[in-house]
């Protein structure tokens, strides 16, 4: 058994209410010594008997007293009220060996108060869980809310992205180039969107693979009997974005995997995607 089920098994409460053995008693003292977890738990419990007290009162249940009183014998009656009021009975000394009866008073109100702590504290135990299981809803719930929310937030993006790419495609100003995989990864593609009129390159992150730490993606633009041109670098997580403006007669765009900030040369063998533009 775990310190948590140790806990949890009520014996913490049954020690407090007098409801163990004094081998059990002396158990939970050594594993209060051993687990300050234990320790603690009982100490709250402790505090928790102590405002319980204030609570109701400090003197015995009436009832209880009645019943006590009528047991015991009527000569002895005034000093066991003197002991319950805190004053010191007259105290004769005899040879004999006797019991005082206010002790044994006090024993019978000992042991109906164990008896009532011990189901007070079954019931303290009892609406401890059930706070406890309250609250493992209501943060299972606010995660729901979390997770509700992310997903919100990404197809609201997904939206956006979707609608800016449309945007894109619908302009009669722009060119689009679909870049396809090459053998590096097959599967990876994106779109160039390019604005015959301002020049401005736009980028399409379609489908392409993680960048491994400290690379980044580069756009090159083509033109015939020319090294790429630099495009820009960008943002493999964003969908849509701007690049660099690209002037003159330019047959294809390109992304290759670079060093983080990109090169001024592209690195050709590291080509992801490529596409020409449509000859008209």
């Amino acid at each position: 058994m775990n310190t948590r089920e140790y806990i949890e098994s009520g014996i913490l409460e049954a020690y407090w209410a007098g409801g163990l053995t004094s081998e059990e008693m002396l158990e939970v003292d050594r594993m209060a010594d051993q687990h300050p977890i234990v320790k603690s738990e009982l100490e709250e419990i402790r505090k928790s008997i102590q405002e319980y007290g204030q609570l109701m009162g400090k003197g015995p249940d009436h009832a209880v007293l009645a019943k006590t009183i009528e047991e015991i014998g009527e000569g002895d009656r005034f000093r066991f009220m003197e002991s319950l009021n805190g004053e010191e009975p007259e105290v004769i000394v005899k040879r004999v060996n006797v019991v005082p009866v206010w002790s044994i008073a006090a024993s019978i109100l000992l042991v109906v108060s164990a008896g009532f702590n011990f189901l007070f504290f079954t019931e303290f135990k009892k609406a401890k869980d059930q706070v406890n299981e309250l609250q493992a809803n209501m943060e299972a719930v606010k995660q729901d809310q979390l997770l509700l929310a992310d997903l919100t937030k990404d197809q609201r993006m997904e939206l956006d992205y979707a609608n800016l790419r449309i945007a894109h495609f619908l302009n009669a100003d722009n060119v689009h180039v679909r870049m396809d995989g090459l053998p590096i990864s097959p599967e990876a593609y994106a779109n160039v969107f390019w604005n015959t009129k301002s020049n401005a390159v736009f980028i399409s992150v379609d489908n392409l693979p993680e960048p491994p730490h400290g690379h980044q993606y580069q756009l090159w633009a083509i033109k015939p009997g020319q090294s790429p041109i630099d495009a820009g670098v960008f943002d493999h997580n964003q969908r849509v974005q701007e690049l660099k403006v690209i002037k003159g007669n330019v047959s294809a765009f390109a992304v290759t995997l670079e060093k983080e900030g990109g090169s001024p040369v592209a690195t050709v063998e590291k080509t992801f995607v490529k596409g020409f533009l449509k000859k008209s």
